[in-house]
């Protein structure tokens, strides 16, 4: 298993479309968006690289990058067969003894970050020098300029593949984004160059700009260095990053993301499923084995994976207070995987528009920050993305209670949709009807309802229902308007108390039953 791990860090890679409907949504995804692009990657080689004497890294080894604090660091490469390979870090030196491929990896003791004082504080970089020995012959290798951090995966499609360069001259994200990025312990690696690049003005442009407003809040609040490895494909569906049965494993997580497994993270984000909206709640088993299925290859644990429920998109229609319509049950897919361990989710219901690719990707960024913050780092005082927790039956209404990022308050309020505007917090509109809530009555029928805010709860009512037996919110696909936030301005997350409300469709049934 880890000489075919190897091969495929070792080997060049490509993106190809062999399903011609895929190659074609992600045509018209590149065509219609300037915020759309694939991550470029080298061209499949046609053989491995020819063994030398000279450690040739893994991918992820290279100058300026970010090994990850307080675990155990593995290092690979390749160097002849049976060559000795000694790596010294730090004050450590380890070795190993490659194997009849040439293949060999060893692990370093933990070590901790240097803390920051600020975000733009420079850390020392250390030098990692490898020796490779074999007939009286040695060869010596360095990788220049690494530092202890925390290392973040950055996966999924266009949204999160979406650079700053290409926002940069559309105003996609707050003016002075790019030129106050000067984060020296800020590191980015770039899957197009194969190198890690340090975070200033020249080299931000080249980040997704979620992973982006992601890390950069992380960092801001957490004050250590940090990592991010940005692994997106315009239009890639979610089945193409699988990697367990009952799925065969997907050519963008073999040819992607593998090449990094095994090298030492805190955590990943993800942010795709356009590509799967019409999976509706049949994305859920599949999200779910991805988030397992990387954990079990990484063989780290039950580490943090934190992921964007889709925002809205087109129009919802007015006269279906059930919902269900577009995008709403496959966000209730995204809410439902959250009874894995060490998951998180950031709502973006208020900043979608009628097309696939909001602009407003500062937001994302900073709602999953936040998210990894509250669980992750374990950040007092900031609070994420409320999510709906219990409901009681009292008479005609029910009582709504959501999760302790809704203790300080909620609020009615409406988000710009324009930009620059939409950067902002929320504006409360505490006098508005709380749009897109409805109410279901004993015969099943579902009505639009009203509600009072007491606290933390919401109370919900509708005229003419004596009797109700469940409440939806924001159930539809682009629920835009007078929404509900908690008193920091962050998202209440769309929700319908009795789930999906139906049996479970055929194709679930029949991976369950696999």
């Amino acid at each position: 298993m880890f000489t075919n791990a190897l091969n495929n860090q070792l080997t060049g890679i490509i993106v190809t479309h062999k399903n011609h409907h895929l190659l074609l949504r992600a045509l018209i995804i590149l065509l219609a968006t300037s915020s759309a692009y694939v991550l470029a990657a080298k061209p499949e080689s046609v053989s491995p690289p020819k063994p030398t004497l000279k450690a040739q890294m893994g991918l992820p080894f290279r100058n300026n990058g970010i090994l990850q604090q307080k675990m155990h660091v593995p290092v690979w490469g390749m160097s002849l067969p049976d060559a000795q390979v000694t790596v010294t870090f730090d004050g450590q030196t380890k070795t190993a003894d490659a194997d009849a491929a040439g293949m060999w990896r060893l692990v370093l003791d933990p070590m901790d970050a240097v803390k920051l004082m600020t975000v733009n504080d420079a850390v020392t970089g250390k030098t990692m020098t490898i020796s490779c020995e074999k007939d009286g012959k040695k060869e010596l290798s360095e990788i220049h300029n690494l530092i202890m951090g925390d290392v973040w995966i950055c996966a999924g499609q266009s949204n999160m593949a979406g650079s700053m360069r290409r926002a940069v001259h559309i105003k996609n994200y707050p003016a002075d984004s790019i030129p106050k990025a000067n984060y020296p312990s800020l590191r980015h690696f770039s899957p197009k160059d194969d190198t890690w690049l340090v975070c200033s003005p020249e080299t931000a442009i080249k980040m997704s700009r979620v992973a982006f407003y992601f890390i950069r809040r992380v960092q801001q609040d957490a004050l250590v260095p940090m990592g991010v490895i940005t692994t997106a494909v315009g239009g890639s569906n979610i089945e193409s990053w699988l990697n367990q049965p009952p799925y065969p494993t997907g050519k963008n997580y073999a040819r992607l993301l593998k090449p990094h497994v095994g090298y030492g993270i805190r955590g990943a984000i993800w942010y795709q499923g356009e590509s799967n909206e019409n999976d509706r709640r049949a994305y859920q088993p599949k999200l779910e084995s991805l988030i397992t299925g990387w954990r079990k290859a990484w063989n780290q644990g039950d580490f943090p994976i934190h992921f964007v429920q889709l925002p809205g998109i087109k129009t919802s229609p007015q006269d279906n207070p059930a919902g269900g319509d577009g995008r709403a049950e496959i966000r209730q897919a995204y809410f439902e995987t959250l009874a894995l361990k060490q998951t998180g989710m950031a709502v973006t219901i208020d900043v979608g528009t009628p097309s696939e690719h909001p602009p407003n990707k500062y937001n994302t960024g900073d709602r999953l920050a936040r998210s990894v913050l509250k669980q992750v780092y374990g950040i007092k005082g900031v609070t994420a993305c409320p999510l709906y927790k219990t409901h009681v039956i009292e008479g005609n209404t029910i009582r709504i209670s959501f999760t302790d990022d809704a203790k300080k308050g909620l609020m009615i309020a409406k988000k710009a949709t324009t930009l620059p505007a939409a950067f902002l917090p929320p504006t409360p509109t505490p006098t508005a009807k709380l749009q897109w809530l409805a109410i279901q009555s004993k015969d099943d029928t579902w009505h639009w309802a009203t509600c009072t805010i007491e606290g933390s709860q919401l109370v919900v009512a509708a005229t003419g229902v004596k009797e109700p037996k469940a409440v939806r919110y924001a159930y539809t696909t682009q629920p835009l308007g007078n929404l509900l936030y908690n008193t920091d301005g962050m998202p209440v997350g769309p929700f319908s108390t009795n789930g999906y409300d139906q049996g479970l469709p055929p194709e679930i049934n029949k991976q369950k039953k696999k």
